[in-house]
């Protein structure tokens, strides 16, 4: 993954060189390849690489065209044979150039036709404007920052944050969303720097700045097809297409191996994809997280069913007495709330080890369990039945349900059917919080963000609503980009592969979730290439043990964290509940949960910010 940053002065003001530099040498851990500098007068750019196939190898960014198009991409182009045959370009065309192509013949509209992980910033000199954009899911970061006077950005949220001098001032409707788990995709944790959110393109132009989405799901497409294997056929094809492209690499590519149903679905189609030569003849390394002590997070008995059958065995990480080490961070590196905190050795040895075998890339499987619908208690089709008056069926649908969750008749029809067609309002109740302060809870409405999160997508169906909520997490999740914080590793997303997520949410919901069979299609789908214990596999396992054991185990660590918290200071955090927690955690009883691990990153991040403060007042106070 690489990086790229910018100035534009809207008073057409030439660009300080300095400046760029300066955000050129902030990038540098992201972009250790190469590196480039595009400047005209009031306008300039910067980009490192972070080579990982042969195509990114032969390009110097920024591009820059005859008449002044300015371009700098960071991506990977998966519809590249389709956009080179629509646009009559060379095969061997980078995809830089493709996409300035698709911009030179589609104009602002260019970004609907990229399918791909990408962040990019373009200039049009004709009429001075400025396009910032992300894909559909925002797998690559990018940020921004706009006055009258200038617009600055970078994907490095650090680099932002250090070459600029502007108050670092938090934002405190941020920090709601982020405690509420609904995290703002457009704010960060600075009232004054923002994040272009995904599916978006931000246009500057003259003194008007608009928001174009360029990509969301038709919520009027539908799928329907004879047969399950009609289905289970289609799904293969495009799962297979989601991994293929992701294996565009001309070093090793890595996967992780939980032993879950989505990552060991990514390993096995990928050996099944290089044995056919379609990705080169390297197999891929597998890497997975392992505990000695905490048996209740150890997932190896699965991940060896995988191993076994492809004959190879992983890397495996022994995560016992790292996970939940959050002291051994450089306050200095953190520059926001950010829960990968709690894995940071596990990020650095990986990162560590794939550089071993010159590997930048590392698949995950994240994002499955939203799409392919796992561990859900009762199938929200008994809702779209009620809402359609379907009694016949509903009343056949019920009997299943209750038989496969041995629940009664009437029971299964509240839950089930009648509650969740409720308006949302109705329907939801509010989530206790044991640790946030009440008054800020009330100010910014955080309890309402965390149960009433607006169905954005505009689905009818009460199962539609409930997929597109469950893809909104996952691209929560996603497009905070929380990894780049720490490491240069290129992540690929198999489940986000835009074709499949619009397949996905297109067919029935009977088809991925059925009586008493999570992931039905996915299950059905790929029988010949999974094992047959990952197929029958219906729960996950947690690092929650291993937490609480290391937590209670480095109280020294620990406790120095929790003395005299700045998140009660800033009125975050209600300081007797947290005090409370702090004795449980010393005396190893406290239950390590979402919110607990929300705050403890918050704790962090301002502490860091203390500091940077504190470092700019110093370096002003020198500089006068």
């Amino acid at each position: 993954m690489s990086a790229l940053a910018g100035i534009l002065n809207r008073n057409g003001a030439p660009v300080d060189r300095s400046l760029l530099e300066a955000f050129g040498r902030g990038l540098t851990k992201h972009g250790p390849d190469d590196g480039g500098y595009a400047q005209a007068g009031s306008i300039g750019m910067v980009f490192r690489a972070l080579w990982t196939d042969r195509e990114s190898r032969l390009e110097r960014q920024p591009l820059v065209s005859a008449a002044g198009h300015m371009l700098a991409w960071d991506g990977r182009l998966d519809n590249r044979h389709e956009l080179i045959a629509q646009l009559r370009l060379h095969n061997s065309s980078t995809d830089g150039d493709i996409v300035f192509a698709s911009y030179m013949g589609w104009g602002e509209q260019f970004v609907s036709h990229l399918i791909g992980d990408f962040a990019l910033s373009l200039w049009e000199p004709a009429t001075r404007t400025l396009l910032l954009a992300r894909d559909a899911f925002g797998t690559r970061p990018l940020y921004y920052r706009v006055t009258s006077r200038l617009v600055i950005w970078s994907s490095d949220l650090a680099s932002l944050v250090d070459c600029s001098s502007f108050p670092l001032n938090v934002d405190r409707e941020y920090v709601a969303g982020y405690l509420g788990s609904v995290p703002d995709l457009e704010r960060t944790a600075y009232k004054d720097v923002k994040s272009v959110r995904p599916g978006f393109a931000l246009v500057v132009r003259d003194d008007r700045i608009e928001k174009r989405e360029f990509w969301r799901p038709d919520i009027k497409r539908e799928v329907r097809y004879r047969s399950d294997a009609e289905y289970e056929e289609r799904f293969r094809e495009l799962f297979r297409d989601a991994v293929r492209c992701r294996l565009r690499s001309d070093t090793s590519v890595w996967a992780e191996l939980s032993g879950g149903l989505d990552s060991s679905s990514i390993v096995c189609m990928a050996d099944q994809i290089v044995q056919t030569g379609e990705a080169g003849g390297t197999p891929v390394e597998t890497v997975s997280y392992v505990y000695d002590n905490s048996p209740a997070s150890d997932e190896r008995s699965f991940i060896r069913e995988v191993e076994n059958q492809r004959g190879r065995h992983g890397h495996y990480f022994h995560e016992d007495e790292s996970v939940g080490r959050f002291l051994n961070l450089n306050l200095a590196s953190i520059v926001r709330p950010n829960p990968t905190h709690r894995f940071t050795a596990r990020h650095d040895w990986v990162q560590t080890q794939m550089r071993q075998t010159g590997s930048r890339v590392l698949l995950s499987g994240v994002a499955g369990d939203n799409l392919l619908w796992s561990g859900a208690e009762i199938s929200p089709q008994l809702a779209d039945l009620f809402g359609r008056l379907k009694w016949r069926s509903l009343h056949r649908e019920l009997m299943l349900w209750s038989e496969a969750t041995r629940g009664s008749y009437f029971g299964t029809l509240w839950r089930g059917a009648v509650r969740p067609a409720l308006s949302h309002r109705w329907s939801s109740s509010s989530r206790d919080t044991t640790l946030i302060d009440s008054k800020f809870a009330k100010q910014l409405e955080l309890i309402e963000r965390s149960t009433h999160e607006a169905d954005a997508l505009g689905f009818d169906l009460p199962s539609s609503r409930v997929q597109a909520r469950m893809l909104s997490s996952a691209i929560r999740a996603i497009a905070s980009c929380y990894y780049r914080d720490r490491v240069a590793t290129e992540y690929r997303f198999p489940f986000l592969h835009r074709p499949l997520v619009e397949f996905l949410l297109a067919i029935p919901i009977e088809q991925k979730l059925r009586p008493g069979e999570t992931r039905s299609l996915q299950r059905r789908a790929l029988e010949q290439l999974l094992p047959p214990a990952i197929l029958r596999r219906q729960s996950k396992r947690w690092s929650t043990e291993a937490l609480c054991r290391t937590l209670a185990n480095t109280w020294d660590e620990v406790g120095a964290l929790l003395n005299q918290p700045l998140v009660c200071e800033y009125g975050f955090v209600a300081a007797a509940p947290f005090a409370e927690v702090a004795k449980r955690i010393r005396h190893g009883l406290q239950n390590i949960d979402g919110e607990l691990l929300a705050v403890l990153s918050v704790e962090l991040w301002l502490r860091a910010l203390e500091m940077r403060k504190s470092s700019t007042l110093n370096t002003v106070k020198l500089a006068s």
